[in-house]
């Protein structure tokens, strides 16, 4: 079993101790990664993982996209066509071989974000459509892509409620450009026509296959889960982070600086990658970032249960 240990907080740290008018927040709490974890075996014999506690973690997973029933193919012998929402199996996947527990979340109302977050130990958000530039404050280039501004709007709500929290966050590709833009950043909205350059960051190869490199920050959390300073990553955007979020640090890059990675130095566990590491779980290294988060996502949940 997993064991606790620290000092007389036993790793509870309380980041966030009274709300906005000076009231009690008892759930806003940041937890240091204390946890001292046994083996357990997973599908993936080269990746060692915290004891059983680890497969309780419940990771919540954003849906990529939502579909128009005119978008889907339909079988009339089927229940009716409806809104559709999709998600690539390799994200539950990846969650589930790093011996979490994926759920996906479908977009909701705010008002039921809060319950949502009670029985989440940790966020990840998905690859999916362009972010509509008017979450941002921009018009849209010509070569914009498809958007969903009811997922953009639902996405930067419970991004921002799962930070408060400091529950962990894993951002992949569209969702290291969700953080951006929740903190008030902005985005380059196509690479080829803005920022022309060498790097293929919309490779027509499979997802397995890594492209470009990727230059990490020394010393920062993104290399340290990753265990290497530079690193080959798949790329599947033409959008990248333009103007900087407030509070975030840029701590990867590809070979023609477009941003490929970022954290948050003000929350434990905020890391977002613009590469599809759920499509590369067969790399020790994204294996090490997968596991890292679902350690992060573990010391959150006790953390939480201490407290409740």
């Amino acid at each position: 079993m997993a064991r606790v240990t620290g000092d007389s907080t036993d790793g509870l740290i309380p980041s966030r101790a009274t709300g906005p008018s000076g009231g009690s927040a008892p759930r806003r709490w940041g937890y240091k990664p204390v946890i001292q974890l046994s083996p357990m075996t997973t599908s993936n014999p080269s990746l060692t993982v915290p004891d059983a506690r680890i497969a309780h973690a419940i990771i919540g997973l954003s849906t990529s996209e939502m579909r128009a029933p005119e978008r889907v193919r339909h079988d009339p012998r089927s229940e009716p066509a409806a809104r559709e929402l999709a998600l690539g199996l390799s994200y539950p996947e990846a969650i589930r071989r790093a011996g979490a527990v994926p759920v996906v979340i479908p977009p909701m109302d705010e008002v039921g974000i809060e319950a949502l977050l009670d029985g989440l130990w940790g966020l990840c958000l998905s690859g999916g459509p362009d972010l509509h530039p008017a979450a941002y404050g921009d018009d849209p280039h010509p070569a914009l892509g498809p958007t969903e501004p009811e997922l953009d709007r639902f996405e930067i709500a419970l991004l921002r409620a799962a930070e408060a929290h400091e529950m962990p966050v894993l951002a992949i590709c569209r969702g290291l450009q969700v953080l951006n833009v929740s903190r008030g950043g902005t985005l380059t909205q196509d690479l080829p026509s803005q920022r022309p350059s060498e790097v293929e960051h919309r490779q027509a190869q499979a997802g397995s296959t890594p492209t470009h490199d990727v230059k990490l920050e020394p010393g920062s959390l993104t290399a340290g889960c990753l265990g290497d300073r530079e690193i080959r990553v798949n790329s599947f955007h033409h959008q990248a982070v333009d103007r900087l979020g407030s509070g975030l640090r840029a701590v990867g890059w590809a070979a023609d600086g477009v941003i490929e990675a970022l954290e948050a130095p003000d929350r434990n566990f905020t890391v977002a990658v613009q590469w599809h590491a759920e499509s590369m779980v067969h790399s020790p290294e994204q294996d090490r970032l997968l596991a890292a988060f679902a350690r992060a996502a573990v010391s959150y949940g006790a953390g939480a249960a201490r407290a409740a």
